[in-house]
């Protein structure tokens, strides 16, 4: 199973910043967090934060798999609009759902202003949201009214606009609402805080076996040591799924190019992040040294043993997957001669039922999950975090009832 393949930019333009040892001995602790991901990193940054013992395993190197692979768009968006969730669990949740996510934006940005060594990369940006079918303007014109009313900062553009080069039919434009950044980076420094502020981090620990007996959690690692915590966070995004006996979350591969540094941006107004309404959709936005990130066109996986599901970079079907996103962009962008992939890789992407994470307890009441599926993972991973550290504290938020297993 390959669960990322090809260059990631994040991992590239840097050499790793920080190495961790793996776990060569018992060790008790207070809180046990499974995953060093972007998700496993916020939980360890709140966690200690607030003076809870905590650790943080992974089986493989910090921030390798799908963190390395996303494009870090942090939009509050969902991958199902305001309205198609306002049909499944109704209005009053369902802006509360979005306004929550939003927040989570500016959590991060405090977070990064005020504890950490690094800006990462981190930048507010306005985001189009856009249809070229000019039969969806009512779908769009009541999307963007459902979202004003719960006072969103959006305006409705409509037909082609004089600031964007492409086809335009209808759109919605997302002022100051949406905010880019480095997610390997933010990984790094997240953990950084932690362990300056008494947590421990081991990665190349591969966790085998999690025993919860009445008031701890025992988990087993591959090289035979235990880890007795007395709550544990599993946050191993996409492989968390083998936790949970229902089905959580569809699989996709989505693929991803970054260009090299462009020259000009005519035709791209305010370089703001830009997602189109297709299924599946693209998403577009820009970096600090002018490159282009795409991704999209993904694919179903299959099953364990598919073609998708193990692809690997030198597929033909991956390098088919990059050629057509650079001619995207070529065409949407026609005055920015010198679009040129560097970049390409792909990743496993998830999406549930309601387009809402998975967090809190499921069958044990010493367990908890932060599952961040989606395409504002990073945002969901930091809703989590702080939704679990109240679980902790015993005072249980009414948001949980929101993302709760075996709704």
């Amino acid at each position: 199973m390959n669960i990322v393949t090809g260059d990631r930019y994040w991992i590239k333009k840097r050499e790793i910043p920080k190495k961790y040892s793996y776990l060569h001995k018992d060790i008790k602790t207070d809180v046990l967090i499974i995953g060093g991901g972007i998700t496993g990193s916020l939980c360890f940054y709140y966690f200690n934060k607030n003076n809870i013992d905590t650790i943080l395993v992974d089986k493989n190197i910090i921030g390798y798999l799908s963190t390395s692979a996303s494009t870090s768009i942090l939009d509050y968006s969902m991958d199902i609009n305001m309205i198609g969730v306002r049909g499944l669990i109704g209005e009053k949740s369902a802006a509360k759902a979005f306004k929550l996510t939003r927040e989570s934006i500016d959590h991060i940005e405090r977070i990064i202003k005020e504890d950490l060594n690094s800006d990462c990369g981190f930048m507010k940006k306005d985001l189009l949201y856009y249809t070229n079918n000019k039969s969806y303007y009512n779908v769009f014109h009541k999307e963007y009214s459902l979202r004003k009313k719960h006072g969103f900062n959006v305006e409705f553009l409509k037909d082609n606009e004089e600031k964007f080069d492409f086809n335009i039919k209808s759109a919605i434009y997302c002022k100051d609402d949406t905010a880019v950044l480095d997610p390997y980076e933010l990984s790094h420094e997240l953990l950084n805080y932690g362990v300056k502020n008494g947590g421990s981090v081991f990665e190349n620990t591969e966790v085998v076996n999690i025993k919860p007996l009445k008031n701890k959690v025992v988990i087993y690692t591959e090289n035979g040591f235990k880890i007795e915590a007395k709550k544990v966070i599993v946050a191993t995004g996409y492989e968390g799924r083998d936790y949970i006996k229902e089905r959580i979350v569809r699989l996709t591969r989505s693929f991803t190019i970054v260009t090299k540094p462009i020259k000009n941006t005519e035709g791209w107004h305010n370089l703001c992040n830009i997602r189109d309404d297709n299924s599946p959709y693209i998403y577009i936005r820009a970096t600090d040294d002018n490159r282009i990130i795409v991704g999209g066109e993904d694919l179903a996986l299959g099953g364990i043993r598919s073609k998708m599901t193990n692809l690997k970079q030198e597929d033909e079907v991956s390098l088919t997957k990059y050629k057509t996103l650079e001619n995207k962009v070529k065409e949407m962008f026609p005055r920015i001669k010198d679009i040129e992939m560097e970049y390409g890789f792909s990743g496993f992407f998830g999406e549930t039922k309601d387009g809402l994470p998975y967090i809190g307890k499921y069958d044990d009441p010493n367990i908890y999950y932060c599952f961040g599926y989606g395409s504002n993972g990073i945002l969901y991973g930091n809703l989590g975090a702080r939704l679990l550290l109240e679980l902790y504290k015993e005072k249980e938020s009414p948001y949980l009832e929101l993302f709760r297993f075996k709704r």
